[in-house]
């Protein structure tokens, strides 16, 4: 039986067997035959007790294609598969974008942000890729709703937020607890 899942950046989290339902549901809703919902319960059911203590979203959402080729909605299977498909590419667009912003664009604030590391050679350029995409996982996962509200309008400033994940877990706590007054 599933019990936790480990997420795409890391973090473990209880398993919500209503997920697997409502991307069923919504693959549902995109073919002509419409919702089922004895389907969705028994897939949901099936995953959920076939499942082992903790999986990757991944390994379930593997799952639940097969038990959706398995059914006699094929068509449902086939919507599903292809949303997961969009979303990698999605996902992997994000990140091509960012990097080719740092290719191609030599003299910006991105490129000149650090004094410390000059962008135009082939390792700063690799140490920006890595800073460029740290900083939206540490306002995703890392900082509080109070902080990140602090940081956008300017009320807190978090110097070298792409090391942030690395700081000391007591300097993290401390930004988790700003309150706004």
């Amino acid at each position: 039986m599933i019990q936790t899942v480990l997420k795409r950046d890391g973090r473990i989290v209880g398993f919500n067997e209503e997920k697997i339902a409502t991307a069923i549901r919504k693959a549902m809703l995109h073919t002509d035959k419409g919702e089922d919902l004895q389907l969705i319960h028994q897939i949901t059911d099936h995953i959920s007790f076939k499942g082992d203590s903790q999986m990757t979203v991944e390994a379930i959402q593997d799952m639940v294609e097969l038990e959706l080729m398995k059914s006699s909605r094929k068509d449902v299977a086939q919507k599903y598969i292809a949303y997961r498909n969009q979303r990698s590419i999605a996902r992997k667009a994000k990140t091509r974008d960012m990097f080719l912003e740092i290719i191609n664009i030599k003299s910006n604030d991105i490129t000149r942000e650090n004094a410390n590391m000059n962008a135009d050679t082939p390792a700063g350029m690799m140490m920006k890729f890595a800073s460029e995409t740290t900083k939206p996982f540490v306002d995703d996962y890392l900082l509080s709703e109070e902080a990140l509200e602090a940081v956008s309008h300017n009320y807190l400033h978090i110097h070298d937020k792409d090391y942030y994940p690395t700081k000391e877990p007591d300097l993290r706590y401390c930004i988790r607890q700003i309150h706004i007054f």
